[in-house]
């Protein structure tokens, strides 16, 4: 997991991945602002946008998730959103697995399980495994709206 603010980009420019690099920089010159909610091809399926707008809930209404093929950043547009994480286990079960159809499955609560909390321009990178649970209140349920990057890992 790496996190961070788009306020300070240009120190992130220099230490992440140059694919991350040029995939959250392919993003950031779209107009994520107006965009209607839907998926944005940046490099076909290899790399695309997911524009999403939802309220944040309670952290006990929502599950924990990892993928296995894209590695997720999420970068926050408006609202606060708080995320759970907790590091992979490869020996857990999902409880829901959608991973050939979605790439995605859902996992019981996880015991060493974190909090933190995001504002507007802040973003977070899940890398495939790790177990998320996004949408989460910080002071009650608010709108957010958020840009969720896919990439498929094959490429790094």
């Amino acid at each position: 997991m790496i996190t961070g603010s788009l306020t300070h980009w240009h120190l992130y420019q220099k230490t992440l991945p140059g694919l991350l690099v040029q995939a959250i920089e392919s993003t950031l010159a779209l107009d994520l602002n107006n965009l209607p909610i839907g998926r944005y091809p940046i490099k076909g399926d290899d790399i695309f946008v997911l524009i999403q707008e939802m309220p944040t809930r309670p952290a006990d209404q929502l599950r924990p998730e990892a993928h296995r093929r894209y590695i997720d950043v999420q970068i926050l547009l408006n609202g606060r959103e708080a995320y759970g994480f907790s590091s992979p286990n490869p020996d857990l079960l999902p409880i829901d697995d959608r991973l050939a159809t979605q790439d995605i499955a859902f996992y019981s609560d996880q015991p060493r399980e974190n909090f933190l909390n995001l504002v507007a321009s802040d973003f977070i990178v899940f890398f495939p495994g790790e177990f998320h649970r996004p949408c989460c209140e910080v002071n009650g349920s608010e709108p957010i709206r958020k840009a969720v990057i896919k990439i498929d890992a094959k490429l790094l």
